[in-house]
């Protein structure tokens, strides 16, 4: 199970941080962001399995496969938002942290654009 995975990575980056910051505190920060890419990478690896189901969902569409990229693009901005929030938040730079998360929520808005103008069109004609 890759949660073990994750929580086994996350446990001895816990503790190799703590051991870090006890003897040089300039290098807690750079250990955390490794820790946090290996877990990028066993979540990425684990996220093509959903990737395959929704791809296959995708190609069984009839209607609406035009807002297929809009969702994978929105889900890919919301995760690395959070991502690179979180990793300033731990570096305790609360402020860039929120900027990062007011970037993501302004590239969603604009990624969904299109969905918008389909939903105006539709009432549009439906009045």
């Amino acid at each position: 199970m890759e949660i073990l995975k994750i929580s086994a990575v996350s446990l001895a980056a816990v503790v190799l941080i703590t051991v870090v910051k006890n003897y040089r505190k300039e290098f807690a920060i750079p250990t955390a962001l490794a820790c946090g890419l290996i877990l990028l990478y066993i979540l990425i690896d684990s996220l093509k399995y959903g990737f395959v189901y929704i791809s296959d969902f995708y190609n069984r569409l009839e209607y609406g496969k035009s807002y297929y990229p809009i969702i994978i693009k929105t889900l890919a901005i919301a995760y690395i938002t959070e991502f690179t929030s979180q990793l300033c938040k731990d570096a305790g730079e609360t402020s860039i942290a929120g900027k990062v998360e007011l970037a993501g929520k302004i590239f969603i808005f604009i990624v969904a654009i299109p969905v918008f103008a389909s939903i105006f069109s539709l009432v549009n004609r439906l009045l």
